[in-house]
């Protein structure tokens, strides 16, 4: 079979969905404190692939809620992307440093009454964020080691689909048409190899395992994600 398909013919949208739905059962084995009506994390500073943006936007549409745009303020953009920052560990190199914001982050334009209003198409940034006590009133999450290294890999995934895509900040990506770009974009990197602590290896290979095995308009969901590497 031919293995040659053009950049624009990947699924990358339902590539998505699915890294969602598979984060969605994850999270569900997870004791937290999270609740509906909990927005203490729900601020700003939330960096996004296009595509996420994108699903984001056609959420917003679909609900008649494209006046919260109008919210969106600029924010400071990363000075890396997840997968570069993997590259540049991989690397032994120094990652850039990240500017110190001038103002301290706000809350998130697109909640409602303290709720997203367009929960189901939220990022990755948003989905991973969990917590083993309350952290309102000033308090911080509480989470595990595996839910990072497991997180982490996810986000580095969400980005290899949208390899070549933009990534930034969710003013930057989500401004509402006609206003000029708020913040710096970067380019979504191929995924280098992930970045995982020696004790989770194993857990990690056989926790993804079901995901690169699921079926995607007929094909494993690792074999898209070669296939995208190979442009």
């Amino acid at each position: 079979m031919n293995e040659s398909i053009q950049a624009d013919r990947f699924p990358r949208q339902e590539l998505l969905r699915t890294l969602y739905r598979f984060q969605a059962g994850e999270e569900a084995s997870r004791r937290v404190a999270c609740a509906p009506g909990c927005a203490a994390c729900c601020t700003d500073r939330v960096y996004l692939t296009g595509l996420e943006g994108g699903l984001l936007r056609g959420e917003l549409e679909r609900l008649g809620r494209l006046d919260l745009l109008a919210r969106l303020m600029p924010g400071p953009g990363p000075s890396y992307t997840c997968n570069q920052l993997a590259r540049l560990c991989l690397e032994r190199s120094e990652p850039p440093d990240e500017p110190m914001p001038a103002e301290p982050a706000g809350v998130c334009a697109l909640l409602d009454d303290g709720r997203c209003a367009a929960y189901d198409a939220r990022p990755l940034a948003c989905r991973v964020m969990a917590s083993r006590q309350k952290c309102g009133s000033g308090g911080q999450a509480q989470g595990d080691p595996w839910w990072l290294t497991l997180d982490t890999a996810l986000m580095q995934i969400a980005e290899h689909i949208d390899m070549g895509g933009s990534y930034g900040s969710l003013g930057a990506l989500l401004a509402d048409e006609g206003e000029d770009g708020q913040g710096d974009l970067l380019r979504c990197e191929p995924l280098p190899g992930l970045v995982t602590p020696p004790e989770h290896q194993v857990r990690l290979q056989q926790t993804l395992g079901p995901l690169f095995a699921a079926p995607v308009a007929g094909r494993p969901l690792g074999h898209w994600l070669d296939l995208i590497r190979g442009g």
